[in-house]
């Protein structure tokens, strides 16, 4: 997996301490300093690898004031697979 955003430090080590929500990342939640918030956010390895919804990590670190796992699982997987196929058959 690509790391997108590296997530700040002080973030990293309360991740590690904390149950993976399936084999390798965690679903989190994250809040924003502007006090937007953004529920479903997969994370390995310190990095945040996807936001449900979005194409992109509609944030930077830096904005980042709280993260918290909450297992809100959906199949991201699956869904950037699914991606991947569909750009490699219009290809």
């Amino acid at each position: 997996m690509n790391c997108v955003v590296s997530l700040p430090g002080k973030f990293v080590g309360q991740l590690k301490s904390e149950k993976e929500t399936g084999i390798g990342y965690q679903v989190v939640a994250v809040e924003l300093k502007d006090g937007r918030s953004f529920e479903q956010v997969a994370t390995s390895e310190g990095c945040i690898i996807e936001v449900r919804g979005f194409k992109g990590i509609p944030f930077s670190a830096d904005e980042i004031v709280s993260v918290r796992v909450n297992h809100k699982t959906w199949n991201f997987r699956e869904a950037s697979d699914s991606r991947a196929r569909a750009r490699a058959a219009t290809a």
